[in-house]
């Protein structure tokens, strides 16, 4: 038997999403940034007997003529009309086709519209049983996780299967699961509450795994929140420092940040970033979304001075349009990213995902403007703002996006972090300034680039902290999607009224 595991791409008429980097890929020869690790993680679980075969199309198109006997297809809420079109294409040549993911498993009865059979939930006590049916040609509709898995025994994914070379990082989970309660996030609904970690041993043998494949390359942790178990997050960080990692870059709540200590464990290991949900420099806007019991907005700049003085950098997130955002927010958000020189930011839209109490929420207040799927990536207007209108949001928000990415305001935020350390190479002489990789970035920039841009580039690159050179071409990409983002009026375009806010008085 043979089973192909696809992970589907966004297609090119939806536009350039935040984590596409495309001139970051264009300009380093790589196709994307981040390996489809669910896909990895089945394929290590599929029995030793069953051949797999996997296809990212983000890296390569899909061989729909190939033959296979089973089709998997997993894909989060704004790629899942692309899975579904994929699904059709291998049902038309008779081909079982299974789909599973966080939209398939909060949606199975749409997704069973598309497909043979709905994995629902995290697939390790499940996947197995599905495999044996479709050998059997007893292929059920439905196959729900009876459990939230224990970890402890999960298999290194099978990196073999790609192409990772194509890739800007590699990617590892060591835990799943969220003790928060926010009301716009799914990771409680698919991974529980209770977190469950991977044996340190087993993350340490993929890693080593990893660094035998290309010890250059970054590698991004996927938790959630890597520090959210404290004990669990310094025996790991303590293994991980004989490791000798280049750089690696975790996710962390902002309340796990305001520790020395644990700051000094994660520089000494290797982290050189760390993305950070602040959500909103409004505290009632935390409290309208439930997140206001773990974020503290008068804590923001301590902390954040905190960890850059560890040389870590912080890459904030934000979420725009809640029901106590104001247009005033704006504004906020861009002062506290510049006074904080926060140096790369996700500026996001308040949005719905299926199977939250957000978006169950919305159901019930009649809120919800569209389910064109596709969009319901955190840089559109999903649902109807109470307290600014719809095309408001879109606007200043993308606004507020341009802003923070002019070269202007990059540069000034990346001076004063090259002056504490950050984003800077460790070997700070002329000979680490003069390397044949800058010279040949800038020969790329100076045949390719005018203005402003050549200028802006040149002098990031060239800096006399030495800073990393890739930190340019990802500033590039940022400023090139800002400049790219195009207004969308979902409200006109579905047909629906135009909706004006109620007064706050």
């Amino acid at each position: 038997m043979k089973i192909k595991l696809i992970a589907p791409a966004r297609k090119a008429e939806w536009g350039e999403s935040f984590w596409d980097v495309r001139t970051l890929c264009k300009l380093t020869g790589i196709k994307a940034s981040i390996p489809p690790l669910a896909l990895l993680t089945l394929a290590a679980l599929t029995p030793a007997d069953i051949e797999v075969v996997l296809t990212d199309e983000n890296i390569e198109p899909i061989d729909f003529d190939e033959k296979v006997d089973l089709v998997g297809i997993t894909g989060m809420t704004s790629f899942i009309p692309r899975a579904y079109e994929i699904a059709a294409e291998f049902k038309k040549r008779a081909i079982p086709v299974v789909m599973g993911g966080i939209h398939a498993s909060m949606l199975p009865e749409e997704a069973i519209q598309h497909c043979d059979s709905v994995v629902i939930g995290e697939a390790e006590e499940i996947w197995e049983h599905t495999v044996r049916d479709a050998q059997k040609m007893n292929l059920q509709k439905f196959y729900r996780a009876p459990r939230f898995p224990d970890l402890a025994n999960s298999p290194i994914p099978r990196w073999d299967l790609l192409k990772n070379d194509k890739y800007l990082h590699f990617i590892i989970q060591t835990g799943r699961g969220c003790p928060y309660d926010c009301d716009f996030c799914s990771v409680k609904v698919f991974n529980g509450r209770q977190y469950r970690h991977r044996r340190i041993e087993r993350v340490i043998e993929e890693i080593e795994t990893l660094q035998k494949i290309d010890n250059r390359k970054m590698i991004f942790f996927s938790d959630d929140n890597l520090l959210a178990v404290p004990s669990y997050a310094e025996q790991l960080l303590e293994k991980l420092i004989p490791l000798k990692i280049r750089s690696w870059m975790c996710q962390s709540s902002v309340n796990r940040l305001n520790n020395d200590g644990v700051l000094d464990l994660m520089h000494k290991a290797g982290c050189r970033s760390v993305f950070v949900g602040f959500e909103s420099v409004s505290q009632k806007s935390l409290e309208v979304m439930n997140k206001g019991q773990v974020n503290k907005v008068a804590e923001y700049k301590e902390i954040v001075h905190k960890v850059h003085s560890h040389r870590i950098s912080v890459f904030g997130s934000f979420i725009l349009g809640s029901d106590a955002d104001e247009e005033s927010i704006f504004e906020k958000t861009a002062e506290f990213i510049d006074e904080t020189n926060i140096g790369f930011s996700m500026i996001n839209i308040l949005t719905p995902p299926p199977g939250t109490r957000l978006y169950q929420n919305m159901e019930n207040e009649k809120r919800i403007l569209h389910k064109d799927w596709q969009n319901y990536n955190a840089e559109n207007v999903c649902i109807k703002p109470r307290f600014i209108s719809a095309d408001t949001l879109q606007e200043k928000r993308g606004n507020l996006v341009r802003q923070i990415y002019s070269y202007d305001r990059m540069y000034k935020r990346f001076s004063c972090l090259w002056s504490k350390g950050v984003f800077t190479r460790k070997n700070k002489s002329l000979r680490g300034l003069f390397t044949k990789l800058r010279l040949l970035l800038s020969f790329k920039i100076i045949s390719q680039f005018q203005g402003d841009r050549m200028f802006f580039a040149l002098k990031c690159l060239w800096n006399r902290h030495v800073p990393a050179p890739t930190l340019t071409f990802a500033a590039l990409s940022y400023h090139d999607y800002a400049k790219n983002i195009t207004h969308q009026n979902h409200s006109q375009a579905i047909g629906l009224p135009t909706v004006t806010p109620p007064s706050r008085s």
